[in-house]
């Protein structure tokens, strides 16, 4: 350590940022190695004469289903979700439209869901879309809210209100606009088969943009910090949420935005028995596995499903590694375990090079964003830290699933590298021996950085071909830099030294309950060592606790709480160890 230190505090920024150019280098050119066929096709597109609507593939059929998940305790959400409802009937979508509201939490303002009802009830849709409210009484969480929507349609089929369950399946977020077509566009793209594959993909992502009217409120808005906010998440989505979506770079893209996403109705409604069969997998049938006893079976397994485990922090980002994780046979999704580790890294050649996650950049949804500090960071060590959660439900598929985990491992691999060299390069410039040196080659390097920010940008809005409309966003290039390091990287240091470290990331996103039918731990070192310490004071006093694994563990024990009780309701919070002898009756 003190070898360390003294390189650390000797060293000038040369040397330093010489021994950390060539991975950062790597890093840069893995994450914007799609950037030039994307400016090659936005370049050709406006070449070239404009281009009809994409017409349905006629092999597959075409029934829709969107549905909306919400909270809906507030006269503005209320609002929000009509709005979205109204751009989703006038999108002129053609084909059977299936549009379900799924109110989450139902019984905590009863009269907005009346108001829904009569608001419904005089409009007017045409004869081929059909309208359906789900309801939750008690909270349940995003996914779960979703799951009330998926067996609302399941029951107006058993009604014989629908013919049968929709085809392709659309999660959109209550509080957004869909553009012109988008249904459609998404359609296009999941149901046209690739031109060398000749398979669909899997799941479709949207073109996720912050309308004009959320960020951009003229200059006496702009040097407010709401209107910087909001400015600045605009920009960012402009390049991390839709050009990166773009499934042509070296690492593949492993995730969607869950503003907007379309799929397979059999690969969502696989997802919970999915999620059900993965909590059984342990390291044994791994090992057996390898040794060549075959994997364990989904089609066998007697699981029950968990549609809890879709929710939490990012459940669209489970829908994407879901897909990641099947493949056609005979025309079929499967989800079956490769049988051999050869079969898995064919599955795994197959999936990079004909990737099951698609793209549609004319599919536009219009979001919102939070504006205060507190609510965006917030929100943002929710998303950076939600991988870590996801690998703890996903690790024993993944094993098995190379498709999916060399991908989803890589990205987070690189993410971290990247954010740590950052976060060193910051925090260590003082020890140096020569401090103003290597300032100012960090100051060489964010340089050359915004400028391939800038250059991102621009390209972003010639693919949109917007350039006219969306140039305020270029003037955020001057405080992204600053904007990225606070909300981006800072943002998912905190949430892995929560998450690692202390007691867990509690974004109340979903209640403890839906958390604990899950099965989901937490890593929550400082948690597990307060538990340890507290079962041996009561060990010492009372006799009554053996030793065991649990003693380190997050599940509900005799003696101690599920790690997550009292996370969202502080009513139902217990005693981390009951220290006092229960009383025998």
């Amino acid at each position: 350590m003190d070898k360390v230190i003294w390189h650390l505090r000797s060293a000038g920024g040369v040397e330093l940022v010489g021994s950390l150019w060539l991975p950062l280098v790597v890093g840069l050119t893995l994450y914007y190695s799609s950037y030039l066929p994307i400016l090659v096709r936005a370049l050709a597109r406006k070449a070239s004469a404009p281009r009809p609507l994409p017409a349905l593939d006629p092999g597959v059929g075409h029934d829709l289903l969107v549905v909306l998940p919400t909270l809906l305790r507030r006269r503005d959400e209320l609002l929000g979700l009509q709005r979205a409802i109204t751009s989703i009937l006038d999108n002129g979508y053609p084909g059977h439209l299936v549009v379900c509201p799924a109110i989450d939490h139902a019984a905590y303002a009863p009269h907005l869901v009346r108001d829904l009802e009569a608001w419904l009830a005089r409009r007017r849709p045409r004869a081929d879309v059909t309208i359906l409210i789900a309801t939750r009484d008690a909270r349940g969480g995003k996914a779960m809210a979703v799951e009330a929507g998926v067996a609302a349609v399941h029951a107006a089929v058993a009604r014989g209100e629908l013919a049968a369950f929709p085809t392709i399946f659309v999660n959109m977020d209550a509080d957004s606009e869909l553009g012109d077509h988008a249904l459609r566009l998404l359609a296009a793209r999941l149901t046209r088969r690739g031109r060398l594959s000749r398979r669909r993909p899997m799941i479709v992502a949207s073109n996720v943009t912050v309308g004009k009217e959320v960020y951009w409120h003229g200059w006496r808005g702009f040097f407010t910090v709401r209107g910087q906010l909001a400015l600045q998440v605009a920009r960012e989505y402009l390049t991390s949420i839709s050009l990166a979506r773009n499934n042509w770079r070296v690492i593949p893209v492993s995730g969607v935005s869950g503003a907007l996403y379309c799929t397979w109705s059999e690969l969502y409604l696989a997802g919970p028995r999915y999620a059900g069969f993965v909590g059984t997998l342990r390291r044994r049938d791994w090992v057996r596995w390898w040794l060549g006893g075959g994997a364990p079976s989904l089609a066998r397994s007697t699981a029950a499903p968990v549609p809890e485990a879709m929710t939490g922090p990012g459940d669209d980002t489970w829908m994407a590694w879901l897909a990641l994780s099947a493949r056609w046979r005979a025309g079929r999704i499967c989800l079956e375990l490769p049988r051999t580790p050869l079969h898995a890294l064919v599955e795994l050649i197959r999936s990079y090079v004909f990737r099951p996650i698609a793209y549609a950049a004319d599919a536009r949804v219009f979001t919102s964003t939070p504006t205060t500090i507190r609510a965006l960071f917030k929100q943002r060590v929710r998303w950076n830290s939600s991988r870590i959660w996801l690998l703890h439900r996903f690790r024993g598929s993944m094993w098995f699933h190379w498709s999916a985990g060399a991908v989803v491992y890589l990205d987070a691999a690189i993410v971290l590298v990247m954010h740590g060299m950052i976060l060193a390069g910051l925090l260590l410039w003082p020890l140096a021996e020569r401090p103003q040196q290597w300032l100012a080659m960090l100051l060489i390097a964010n340089v050359a950085y915004g400028i391939v920010r800038a250059g991102a940008t621009l390209l972003a809005m010639i693919q949109d071909d917007d350039v006219r409309g969306q140039w305020h966003k270029l003037l955020a290039l001057p405080l992204s830099g600053l904007f990225h390091l606070v909300f981006n990287i800072l943002t998912t240091a905190v949430g892995l030294v929560q998450d690692l470290l202390l007691f867990g990331v509690n974004t109340g996103f979903s209640p403890e309950e839906t958390l604990i039918r899950a099965g989901t731990g937490r890593v929550a070192l400082a948690y597990r060592v307060r538990r340890a310490a507290l079962l041996t004071v009561r060990s010492a006093i009372h006799g009554d606790v053996p030793f065991g694994r649990f003693w380190f563990g997050w599940g509900e024990t005799p003696w101690t709480p599920d790690g997550y009780r009292g996370w969202t309701d502080p009513r139902a919070r217990r005693p981390a160890v009951a220290l006092r002898r229960r009383r025998r009756r």
